[in-house]
């Protein structure tokens, strides 16, 4: 599903389903996939996490940076998967979301 890093493929080289048919189509999963866990973050200063020194704030924020940037493809694959789950129970006529095969 990927190619690279931060690249996802347009289709599945096994079955050809598109991955996203529109550009806009998975702006929804994309705040899910990554403003949520920045609110998470957030959230946690606001709740009562309060640093109290500058090493304390540069290790959180910089462990919330890392976590951000190496769960980037799983955020990705997660996208994807919301937006394929919405083709499935909303279909599109126009859509050729390729059949469920059950057999491997």
């Amino acid at each position: 599903m990927l190619d690279g890093w931060l690249a996802t493929l347009d289709r599945c080289p096994n079955c050809g389903l598109v991955y996203q048919r529109n550009a806009g189509d998975t702006w929804a999963f994309w705040i899910i996939g990554d403003r949520i866990p920045v609110a998470i973050g957030i959230a946690a200063i606001y709740l009562g996490f309060r640093p109290q020194t500058w090493i304390e704030g540069a290790l959180f924020f910089g462990t919330l940076a890392v976590l951000l940037i190496a769960t980037i493809p799983h955020r990705m694959g997660l996208v994807v998967a919301l937006h394929y789950l919405t083709r499935r129970y909303w279909p599109d006529p126009d859509d050729a979301v390729p059949p469920v095969s059950l057999s491997s």
